[in-house]
This record gives structure tokens, sequence and C-alpha cells, in this order.
């Protein structure tokens, strides 16, 4: 984990390097604990990131990954350079289809621009 990048109520996100490839990734951390792996498979968000898995316009959920004997739930994504927030703070005209994708993760909300 290199930093934290944000935290909402049901989970923390940090930027965070992969040591086999050097990318950088997004990191979400549940902040709830759960049982075992059957209960995640079946979290909605779970269900509809893996089911749009292939669609270019919704951010890449990389890995799950889930420890037993913790509890802890994090959930692997490709890094987006900021947030909803952070996007829509600084502009001054409205986001055009064209110009960029709006994608909503639960609490962390991404912006992949389009150049």
């Amino acid at each position: 984990m290199i930093k934290k990048l944000g935290e909402g109520t049901f989970s923390e996100v940090f930027k965070a390097k992969v040591v086999k490839t050097g990318e950088f990734v997004a990191v979400k951390c549940m902040k709830q604990k759960y049982t075992n792996i059957e209960t995640i498979n079946k979290l909605r968000e779970i269900r509809a990131l893996k089911q749009l898995s292939s669609n270019k316009n919704i951010i890449s959920l990389l890995e799950v990954i889930f420890d037993e004997t913790t509890g802890r739930l994090a959930l692997v994504f490709e890094l987006m350079e900021m947030n909803l927030y952070q996007a829509i703070e600084g502009r001054k005209k409205i986001f055009t289809r064209t110009k960029s994708q709006i994608l909503d993760i639960s609490n962390f909300t991404c912006i992949r621009n389009h150049a």
C-alpha cells in the first residue's frame, strides 16, 4: 500500500503497487467482516462487477482477496486518475459522453478520461 485515497461508510480505498508487475492499482478494503467466500460472491457489487468486467466503460475488477482468518475483504481495481468529486470540483463545463465515462463503484466513484 502506498497511500490512502479515500474513505466511505463501508470501505477505505488505497493506492498500491503490484510487486510482480510494478502496476499501480486501487485496493478497496471493506470494513465489514465476512465469514466465507460464498457470502462474498453473493454481494451485488461483486456480481455486477464480474458481469460487467468485459465492458470498456466499467472500471476493471482485477482481483477479489478474502482473508478467512480475519474475515477481511479487499477488491483490487485498475487505478483511476481521480474520483468523481475531484473531477467535478475543478470543472466549469458539463461532462459530455464522448469526453468521459463516469463510473460509480459503491463508495468509490471514479472517472476515466478520454483525450
